[in-house]
């Protein structure tokens, strides 16, 4: 992999850790941002959004690499998944088939893609995976990346499971025994860039996560967390319907107080299904990358930042 590097979703959880790592080796950063950033050594903020094509242009004019990160993971309407999940990256194709550079493209789609059906994230994201396989010109080089559920410091979401297992509950959705993969977001980042090195990832989608055969059953993060925390937390299944009950109550509120609901009965048919498992293709049998955090390392260090901001 050369030197200059186009970065989408680079002030988002994912995106932040890849940002610090390409610096930290070097490698020159244009990154986008719907905020006004200070450029600093090795990193040029372009000004702009998903549906800017002036500065998408800008953006992945001239690279060698475009990792695309930006995505939702919770919306106020359906369609806004369509829009940034999916139209972005027909958006960022249709500008590169226009020859201004010819990189490796690197999309980071989601373990979710994998089950369309269960949500309209997940066929957003898997939509947006077909638009690059189907529209991509032949000499535009692509990787799908499709982690599963991403932690680490900076996270919020991981953060309610430490306040939940700090307050001795551990709601258990769907049942103790439903299972999934995780990965610790630098060594993600670290797996994105050995993708970016090697050319036998082209035209792949790849999963990537920490390397457990057979992921993590929900009780085992729950204990995973409360052996670091050094608490015994009351542990309950909350069955499906109960789950729906709150996610519709969720929405109906989310109306009222103009909040965006991450719980709805649709990520609830996400939380409660039972094989978030790596099973694909991975990113470890093509690059010769090793992940080097396991869960419960992982969760110390995220438990060390949230401590150091006085958030648990």
């Amino acid at each position: 992999m050369t030197k200059n590097i186009a970065v989408t979703g680079a002030t988002g959880f994912v995106g932040k850790h890849l940002v610090r790592t390409l610096i930290s080796r070097g490698y020159q950063v244009r990154a986008l941002t719907r905020r006004p950033q200070q450029d600093s050594e090795n990193l040029i903020w372009i000004e702009g959004d998903l549906e800017n094509r002036t500065a998408l242009t800008e953006l992945v004019s001239g690279v060698d690499v475009v990792f695309h990160l930006a995505g939702l993971i919770k919306a106020k309407k359906t369609t806004d998944f369509t829009r940034v999940n999916s139209q972005s990256v027909k958006t960022l194709v249709e500008i590169l088939r226009e020859g201004i550079s010819n990189p490796h493209f690197i999309l980071l789609s989601s373990l979710a893609a994998r089950e369309p059906h269960l949500s309209s994230y997940a066929y957003s994201k898997r939509h947006g995976e077909d638009i690059l396989m189907e529209q991509a010109p032949e000499n535009l080089y692509w990787t799908i990346l499709r982690p599963p559920g991403i932690y680490g410091p900076e996270d919020m979401e991981t953060l309610k499971i430490f306040k939940s297992v700090a307050a001795r509950i551990a709601p258990l959705p769907g049942g103790a025994n439903n299972r999934a993969s995780w990965i610790y977001a630098p060594d993600l980042a670290q797996a994105m860039i050995a993708v970016a090195r090697h050319k036998e990832c082209y035209g792949q989608i790849l999963d990537v996560d920490d390397g457990a055969e057979n992921g993590y059953s929900i009780d085992e993060m729950y204990q995973t967390a409360a052996d670091i925390l050094r608490n015994k937390p009351f542990k309950f299944t909350v069955p499906k319907t109960a789950l729906k009950i709150f996610g519709h109550t969720n929405v109906l509120f989310s109306t009222l107080f103009g909040y965006t609901p991450m719980l709805t009965p649709e990520k609830i048919n996400e939380l409660c299904h039972p094989d978030w498992v790596c099973h694909g293709p991975h990113v470890m049998d093509l690059t010769g990358w090793k992940p080097e955090t396991n869960l419960k390392q992982g969760f110390n260090k995220t438990l060390k930042w949230y401590k150091e901001n006085g958030l648990v």
